[in-house]
């Protein structure tokens, strides 16, 4: 009896049909972390994704030094207490592609998602945008060594249809301490008042600048600044808001900036100030000069956290040279690798562009001269300079680098 067969075209349809189908698969399986060059493992604030992003991208291009950070982005006292403990993390963890990767990938797309292996993965760095202290337990175990790293401000922001345009320190604390009966008009409505749950830094940071505890505010406590569904995030409900005069929530100013066209943050008097700052200089600017010379007062230091051994050596040296190019400690991979530039195109302001200091959160300021400075350097990348140019010697004193005379 003669079988039947497939006229030609069909079964070379079908093939290509399944072709596709595999390759389409295989372009949207989730990897195995562990599978990616050389991993380093962090949990972070959430306000830090979009440095993640542009640092991550920048290390898997470093073709010298090939790293991949695989992240998890939570509250600073959780993560503070996920490496104190050693707990393994059981959930995906982001990562960012390389430019051969994806060559179309930028830092306003999502990040990619692997899986941990089996059991979990513990993470090598923790990241917390506020001071130890400010967490229970705060204690670091022997294992743990702390670092500081640049400034992150925070702001009280509202809708643009808003007319409010300042904030002071007795309202913030009669508004979000008591609620509608703080009779702080118009920020009365506590469906209105988009706030952070308790382990979050941002309204840890914001608790220390206004006298109200945490765990005292009113308001509607949301996990994210910016990142899953709308309800669960202040940025999204602040956007969204049907009641823009009312809504008023507290951000990260990284977070912040990236939404000025919807937002608009309110400077602020802080107690025994005369005046209201914006963390910049105006309104519409992103030099952060209030925030380097003292005059905005909410901000704290990000910190970064690794493991040592017991002969005080890094356990993962791959984590120690991430936290060290992030604090500027660590010599660039290549020259076009910037962290400053990194750093401050996410809205941080590095530690060597800082003037002005602090010992915890909510604590009064001191002068503070960085041993390398790299203001000129900042301003150039986020507004403008008013630094020399130079090549090799600067004509009227200072170290030419960065091609600006930075004052030493």
């Amino acid at each position: 009896m003669k079988r039947a067969t497939r006229p030609l075209a069909i079964t070379v349809v079908i093939a290509v049909t399944m072709v596709t189908a595999i390759r389409v698969a295989s372009a949207q399986a989730v990897p195995a972390c562990s599978s990616l060059p050389n991993v380093v493992y962090l949990q972070v604030g959430d306000t830090q994704e979009n440095l993640m992003k542009r640092l991550g991208r920048a290390l898997r291009d470093n073709t010298g030094h090939e790293i991949t950070l695989a992240f998890v982005l939570n509250g600073s006292c959780t993560n503070m207490a996920q490496l104190y403990n050693k707990t393994p993390v059981t959930t995906s963890f982001f990562y960012i592609p390389s430019e051969t990767d994806d060559p179309t990938w930028t830092p306003d797309k999502p990040s990619l998602t692997c899986t941990p292996p089996m059991g979990g993965q513990v993470i090598d760095i923790a990241n917390m945008i506020v001071f130890p202290t400010s967490c229970p337990n705060s204690v670091p175990p022997g294992f743990v060594r702390t670092f500081t790293g640049p400034a992150q401000s925070m702001v009280m922001a509202v809708p643009r249809a808003s007319s409010q345009t300042a904030i002071t320190f007795e309202e913030a604390y009669f508004a979000f301490g008591f609620g509608a009966a703080g009779m702080i008009t118009p920020w009365t409505d506590v469906t209105q008042m988009f706030i952070r749950t308790v382990t979050k830094g941002t309204i840890l940071s914001w608790a220390a600048a206004i006298g109200v505890p945490a765990a005292k505010w009113q308001g509607q406590r949301l996990a994210s600044s910016a990142t899953g569904p709308c309800n669960t995030q202040v940025l999204c409900s602040l956007e969204q808001s049907a009641m823009p005069e009312a809504a008023i929530g507290i951000l990260g100013a990284e977070v912040y900036d990236n939404d000025r066209q919807n937002l608009k943050s309110l400077a602020f008097r802080a107690r025994d100030q005369y005046a209201a700052y914006w963390p910049d200089s105006t309104a519409t600017s992103h030099d952060k000069k209030n925030v380097r010379d003292g005059h905005y007062t909410v901000w704290s230091p990000t910190v970064w956290m690794d493991m040592v051994d017991q002969s005080n050596d890094p356990v993962t040296p791959e984590a120690r040279y991430v936290v060290d190019l992030i604090t500027n400690k660590a010599p660039a991979p290549d020259p076009s690798f910037d962290i400053i530039e990194i750093e401050s195109t996410v809205g941080l302001v590095p530690d060597c562009a800082m003037r002005v200091q602090r010992e915890y959160d909510g604590g009064p300021l001191s002068l503070y001269q960085p041993a390398q400075s790299c203001t000129c350097r900042f301003e150039q990348v986020v507004d403008h300079t008013t630094c020399e140019a130079c090549t090799d010697t600067c004509a009227n004193g200072g170290v030419c680098r960065h091609g600006l005379c930075e004052e030493r």
